[in-house]
């Protein structure tokens, strides 16, 4: 497979496309793809080589990726949904709120970077499930930068680096918020990290596009206390 296979205009009811980008993935290719948040890349989160060398394109040695699906049910996938986590994810996605939950075993350790934690998130972008979904329901979900840098919110702000290393950049527009998802960690913490605790076992490990205060109202709204 060549590298920067190609640059594609795609919109949500080019099923073709779609279905030739999702072959790529199922391949062991490389994406870049657009989300609600900030473009993003992607591969299959089971395919090891694949994780692998999106960490090389990011340049990322030190923190984990997180993957994004279409759907609660393609959750349960790749990582272990308790009540706190399913009622955030019925209250918030498809949106801009990453969880952290208990990795399944059937995920690569390469993937969290030997950790027992995965964030996973439902995009709200038609385009972007209707790749997700394509492939699988799940996609690994990081951010289209070198680590450190901005992340991109179109594909004329995508670096040099990533747009070369990647076999197909999918051009859906700009970004709606462009800005960063919300991280949240359920359950028991991994490791000792700066975090907000909103809620018994709910920590806000990164606020972004949804702030901690209205996930804690609607946390306090469906279960009181």
């Amino acid at each position: 497979m060549p590298v920067n296979w190609m640059r594609v205009r795609v919109s949500p009811n080019d099923h073709e496309w779609i279905r030739e980008i999702a072959e790529v993935v199922r391949a062991g290719g490389v994406i870049v793809y657009p989300t609600d948040t900030v473009y993003g890349i992607g591969g299959d989160p089971f395919n090891v080589a694949t994780v692998r060398r999106v960490l090389e394109i990011k340049r990322r040695g030190e923190r984990q990726m997180p993957v994004l699906v279409s759907g609660e049910d393609k959750a349960r996938l790749v990582v272990e949904v308790d009540a706190t986590a399913l009622s955030l994810m019925e209250t918030f996605w498809p949106g801009a709120l990453t969880i952290v939950l208990k990795k399944r075993t059937e995920v690569p350790s390469e993937l969290t970077l030997g950790g027992g934690k995965l964030g996973v998130r439902m995009p709200n972008h038609e385009l972007a499930l209707r790749i997700i979904e394509a492939c699988g329901g799940v996609l690994i979900g990081t951010s289209a930068n070198i680590s450190g840098n901005p992340p991109a919110r179109s594909v004329e702000e995508l670096d040099s680096r990533v747009e070369g290393s990647a076999d197909v950049v999918v051009d859906g527009g700009e970004a709606t918020l462009g800005v960063a998802s919300t991280v949240v960690e359920v359950g028991p913490p991994e490791e000792d990290r700066p975090a907000k605790v909103i809620a018994p076992n709910v920590r806000v490990l990164r606020e972004g596009a949804i702030g901690a205060d209205v996930i804690r109202a609607k946390l306090l709204e469906r279960h009181g206390g």
